[in-house]
């Protein structure tokens, strides 16, 4: 039976705390170059959540890759961002050592110091976007930085920031130029918070073209005859980069281990990025597989419950 059978089969076994079926609404599958799906609409415009973070991570690869100049030094994953970030507001004095520290890879990896979630949805609603640069610099940091893995918006937005004052260019329109355009996604739609992208939600695209970013991670950069991003920060983007015994949910089909760069790194060679209301991008290198999953099921945890046992 291929594996996409096996998973709808597995699918009509799950039920949430609700006694309703799983809500899956597309999946789609690159086993080891078998390509099968199951979905409603696969064209249609699809708001993603914190799967969009994978699309920053992308572009700052090719930035690192391309050597692109900061003050005068071309950027790498140990790049500092303050002297970027310091001109952009006050920053309160108990912030400024931590933040001082915060280098790319800082940011990449969710260790920027913040002890919570803190710029989601329902955190900044009502508030003023030309206030969200004050509040994510100013905002409590408990931790020190580059130590604790904390799962975050903040800093994603902040990559976000960094990227178009560093470089002039606003970091959707990279994207667009340098990622989009070569995969042949044309249709999206991703509006700024202010004048900046947000960086960790609020991207409208299909689940084809969300599967062609998938494909071009699982074949290491390489897509459609062209190297788009280096095998080798590709490679690092997808392994731990810190360990987290502390995120770990044993009980879940794919317990966080670690994370890369934006990536969660899970168990048997598997990693993923997970989005709000069940949106998964799940790949293994070893077993050349890519499984993407759309939902619009609130209960994430049983989106997942359709791989027990089948990965």
């Amino acid at each position: 039976m291929e594996l996409i059978e096996r998973i709808k089969e597995q699918k009509e076994k799950i039920f949430t705390s609700t006694c309703e079926n799983v809500k899956i609404d597309s999946i789609m599958i690159d086993d080891n170059g078998l390509l099968s799906s199951y979905f409603y609409n696969p064209d249609s415009l699809h708001e993603m959540r914190s799967i969009s973070k994978v699309m920053i991570a992308l572009a700052y690869g090719i930035a690192i890759d391309r050597k692109m100049v900061d003050k005068d030094q071309p950027i790498t994953t140990e790049t500092y961002v303050y002297p970027i970030l310091k001109n952009l507001t006050t920053i309160k004095k108990e912030n400024v050592e931590k933040i001082k520290k915060w280098q790319i890879k800082t940011l990449l990896t969710y260790s920027a110091g913040y002890a919570n979630q803190m710029f989601s949805e329902k955190f900044i609603k009502g508030r003023d976007e030309k206030t969200f640069i004050d509040y994510v610099l100013n905002y409590d940091l408990p931790n020190n930085p580059n130590e604790k893995y904390v799962y975050n918006n903040a800093e994603i937005f902040l990559l976000s920031i960094y990227f178009q004052e560093a470089f002039g260019i606003n970091i959707t329109e990279f994207i667009s130029k340098e990622i989009f355009n070569p995969l042949g996604i044309k249709n999206f739609i991703w509006k700024n918070y202010d004048k900046y992208c947000p960086g960790g939600t609020g991207l409208y695209i299909s689940h084809n073209d969300l599967f062609k970013i998938g494909e071009l991670i699982l074949h290491k950069g390489y897509f459609n005859g062209k190297q788009i991003i280096s095998k080798k920060f590709i490679e690092e983007m997808c392994s731990a980069q810190i360990i987290t015994p502390y995120a770990i949910k044993p009980e879940r089909v794919l317990p966080k281990t670690g994370v890369g760069y934006i990536m969660h790194i899970s168990r048997d060679g598997y990693f993923f990025k997970d989005g709000t209301n069940g949106q998964y991008m799940i790949i293994n290198f070893d077993k050349n597989l890519l499984i993407s999953i759309l939902s619009s099921e609130k209960e994430m945890k049983y989106v997942t419950e359709i791989l027990r046992d089948i990965i």
